[in-house]
């Protein structure tokens, strides 16, 4: 039965009017209730002191510097600043006043990246940018150093302490990271960016944020988006402590140890766990528009596929409309407009250099393998694409639970805004292929199944603030909601130890494509090739395990029975690479397990089926590399 208009006395009325009675009508709904009234009256007077706050770092006037002449300087000297800062070989002083506030991405003491500040050739000068007499603000602590000029803020300047030569306001002025509460994600939004008629919630991470709200007709056309964000929210905040399922890490902790934080993130990818680095890069103070976006590299009239959740409510699985950036800004601040953008090619910038290396789709296979079998075939550019990506959301988007297609490691990090990321995984991953695809697709009916779903699985929300970093295994589930404005950058790529995760997620593909991921890509066979044509090559470096290897086989040697519902069917046509890339998987088949029957079954079951189904995410042993060498000696042209 169709849901009753709350006022049909105002169906007749143009959208425009429409729209204007129904705020009218809920003004005057909030100001019968004298508790409702106060809340918005004080709720209003924040927003002008926080917009009077904004509105006065603006319009301040440039800095300018003290020429101080000393007594012993020479004409050419008269222009050096005074400093009264200690150097860096002093160290701080004791009594220096800490003003930074708490951060979850690093320590009041973490040292300044010398990217992070702006060199002259004065010394060291700490002055306030701004003087607040109403206001509190919150900001880094000053970094110390020589040859540097350092700006920092301060959270109460009183006027009378600079009576003689009072200091200038820093032309370097940096925003604080946020002039409001920092939980509350609803101000500016509400009303603004979202319909007034969007209701809030509080998540157990303690921020409030808006529901998914497309008012047409008197009703919510999102309220199924709606109840899921509401469930969500009840859902626990992944604890550091106590997680079993998601390893969490500062960044400045494992600076210095590259090498150490691959193998930490491989060691919890291949055993189907997510890793969250926390303070990934520094965050970005900025408002998402044109500029920035032009900023990034991205045409203001680039052309582009945009995910239209109104379009959504009426067709799930092809939401898209055509548009370009700059009418996708433009719907930014259109309450009925809710959109996103998820194919934003970024190449790469997806992945961190110091993690580039776990990308053994591109170090390994296309890298070291033209050479030998040089590219004569069209190569799809899905294969080079995906290594960089990113991802452009209006507020109030939901994403529900899905995984990332063809079965790549997913890694995403929030540049703009934030996100809260609900992982899903199950409570029994030593069960069967059938059964597993049964569990998935309950995923995607949260919340009507809710106790099916917390049966049979774990959930738990990660909240991704500016600069940090979520990674995670072939074929994770998770459902995204950005609750403001937002610009992540991302990357996908293939790697020899999660093999038997993306096999899994491809064969999950195959089955229910259409219902299990949100984007569909094109290439993972040319590049499966390549990691099999680079294996009698490979470094004793590389670790190789028993099931990510049989997986590796499997989906060369049957190709045809990984194609995504839904996808091109050519991604199983002949390639130059094709006969080489199946003559090496026959190889290690017939060596390790005499043929591919014996090896599904050791890939399934495990070595000893006596034991029971082998978890769905276990990597197995590690392979005997001697006698791989001895296995595919024949493959290496001398």
């Amino acid at each position: 039965m169709p849901r009753q208009a709350k006022h049909p006395e105002l169906s007749q009325l143009s959208p425009k009017a429409k729209d204007a009675a129904y705020k009218r009508k809920w003004r005057e709904e909030k100001k019968s209730d004298p508790a409702e009234t106060e809340r918005l009256r004080q709720l209003q007077n924040e927003y002008k002191r926080r917009s009077r706050a904004r509105l006065k770092l603006e319009q301040a006037p440039p800095a300018k510097r003290r020429r101080v002449a000393t007594p012993d300087a020479g004409p050419s000297d008269s222009h050096v600043p005074v400093s009264n800062s200690p150097s860096v070989m002093d160290g701080p002083s004791d009594d220096t006043p800490n003003t930074s506030g708490s951060s979850n991405t690093q320590n009041s003491t973490a040292s300044t990246d010398p990217s992070d500040i702006t060199l002259c050739h004065a010394s060291v000068q700490a002055v306030p940018s701004r003087q607040f007499i109403d206001i509190s603000v919150t900001t880094e602590p000053p970094p110390f150093t020589r040859d540097v000029e350092i700006m920092t803020e301060l959270s109460c300047i009183d006027p009378t302490t600079f009576s003689n030569n009072p200091p200038a306001p820093s032309t370097c002025f940096t925003p604080p990271r946020d002039l409001h509460d920092s939980k509350d994600l609803v101000t500016n939004v509400i009303g603004v960016q979202v319909s007034s008629w969007s209701d809030t919630v509080k998540w157990s991470s303690g921020f409030t944020t808006i529901l998914p709200c497309i008012w047409t007709d008197g009703k919510n056309i999102c309220q199924e988006d709606a109840d899921a964000v509401r469930y969500f929210s009840q859902l626990p905040e992944s604890d550091p402590q106590s997680s079993t399922n998601v390893v969490h890490v500062h960044h400045h902790n494992w600076s210095s140890r590259p090498d150490e934080l691959r193998d930490l993130i491989a060691k919890t990818l291949r055993e189907g766990k997510c890793i969250v680095i926390r303070g990934a890069e520094k965050p970005q103070v900025a408002k998402l528009d044109v500029d920035y976006l032009e900023n990034c590299g991205f045409s203001r009239f680039m052309r582009v596929a945009i995910h239209d959740v109104e379009e959504r409510t009426r067709n799930f699985t092809y939401p898209q409309v055509e548009g370009t950036i700059e009418e996708f800004i433009l719907d930014l601040d259109n309450p009925n407009k809710v959109q996103f953008v998820l194919d934003l090619p970024y190449t790469g910038m997806g992945i961190p250099e110091h993690l580039r290396l776990l990308d053994h789709g591109i170090v390994h296979g296309w890298n070291q393998t033209t050479a030998e079998h040089p590219i004569v075939d069209p190569v799809h550019p899905d294969n080079f694409l995906v290594n960089g990506w990113a991802l452009a959301h209006h507020p109030a988007v939901l994403t529900n639970f899905h995984h990332d297609s063809d079965g790549g490691v997913t890694f995403v990090q929030s540049v703009l805004g934030k996100k809260m990321w609900i992982l899903a995984f199950p409570k029994n991953p030593n069960i069967s292929r059938t059964k597993f695809l049964k569990h998935s697709l309950e995923l995607t009916d949260t919340p009507i199944k809710p106790n099916k779903i917390k049966a049979n699985w774990n959930l738990e929300v990660v909240t991704l603030e500016e600069g940090d970093m979520l990674i995670q295994p072939p074929g994770q589930y998770h459902a995204v909601f950005t609750p403001t404005e937002a610009f992540c950058k991302g990357a996908h790529c293939f790697n020899y130890e999660f093999l038997h995760e993306m096999e899994l997620s491809r064969h999950l593909d195959a089955k229910n494509g259409k219902y299990l991921t949100n984007q569909l890509h094109e290439h993972s066979l040319d590049t499966l090739h390549r990691m099999v044509l680079h294996l009698p090559r490979v470094s004793s470096h590389t670790r190789l395990f028993t099931r990510p290897l049989i997986a590796l086989c499997m989906m060369v040697i049957d190709s045809h029975k990984y194609v995504a519902a839904g996808g091109n069917k050519k991604k199983s046509f002949q390639r130059s690479t094709t006969a080489p890339a199946i003559a090496i998987c026959n190889a290690i088949v017939k060596h390790f397990w005499t043929d591919i029957k014996t090896a599904v079954s050791v890939y399934v079951n495990g070595p000893d089926k006596t034991q029971g189904r082998q978890s769905l995410t276990h990597p197995g042993e590690l392979i005997n590399r001697s006698e791989l060498a001895i296995c595919l000696k024949p493959f290496i042209n001398v």
